[in-house]
């Protein structure tokens, strides 16, 4: 009697066992499928605040001459100062390329601020003013970035996204040029489809020996400014209409 007690007892303590064990191989495997299906990197980038990143200069020079070209206090952030975020998840492929996912951003009122461009002469004194105080307020729509190689060449390919500029209740975008000469507010840059639509940044950027090459390009909308100024007075406005660049490359090399 004894002897089927314990007998007893054992079979209960392996039954016991062999389910917790059981339940136990069900949740790793669950777990490991959870884990396995979110590989990768998502990197989130939240700008809040109307400079949340900020740039005091950026300086090319040309080391032949010692001159250059200057971009002066560059800011960037939100229009009215709240949170927005950039979404992005990044994954290396079987191939070896490298997918970065934007199509999860979906931004309204971005503000891109620039004080001013200028050349520089060789030993630091600014020179001419091409551009000065701009702001561009825009909408923007993340696509895909690819990185690739292709033979010996290294690619980036990039689809879906857009960007419109806007000038609407998130502010005014506005430029000035040429020492102020040339004042353009009330500036809006918009797709084919229209107000409210981006124009696409698709494009293959072509990395090799011979400098960068751009292709693929499907840049389509119109241009308007609502109010164009030539030294203080103002002269109008002015819509360029239809604009297509879609069976142009462009290559960038050195000299």
């Amino acid at each position: 009697m004894k002897f089927l007690k314990k007998a007893s007892l054992a079979a209960s303590i392996a039954a016991v066992s062999f389910a917790a064990n059981a339940e136990l191989v069900a949740m790793d495997e669950s777990a490991l499928a959870a884990a396995t299906g979110q590989a990768g990197i998502d990197l989130d980038v939240t700008l809040e605040g109307t400079s949340a990143i900020s740039i005091g200069e950026i300086l090319y020079t040309d080391t032949d001459t010692g001159g250059g070209v200057s971009i002066s206090n560059l800011t960037l952030g939100s229009a009215d100062g709240s949170a927005i975020t950039l979404y992005n998840k990044i994954d290396v492929e079987a191939d070896g390329s490298l997918t970065i996912d934007s199509t999860a951003t979906n931004l309204t009122g971005m503000l891109l601020h620039i004080d001013s461009v200028n050349t520089v002469a060789d030993g630091g004194a600014v020179a001419a003013n091409l551009v000065g105080a701009t702001d561009l307020y825009m909408n923007i729509v993340g696509g895909t970035t690819t990185i690739a190689q292709s033979g010996t060449d290294t690619t980036i390919t990039m689809t879906g996204g857009s960007v419109e500029v806007t000038s609407d209740l998130n502010g005014t975008s506005s430029s000035t040029l040429l020492n102020g000469a040339i004042t353009a507010s009330d500036i809006k840059v918009y797709g084919s489809g229209g107000v409210g639509s981006g124009i696409s940044t698709d494009a293959t950027l072509l990395f090799n020996n011979s400098g960068v090459s751009i292709t693929g390009l499907d840049l389509a909308g119109t241009i308007e400014i609502g109010d164009l100024a030539l030294g203080g007075s103002s002269i109008g406005s002015v819509a360029i209409s239809d604009i297509a660049l879609n069976g142009a490359s462009i290559t960038i090399s050195g000299h």
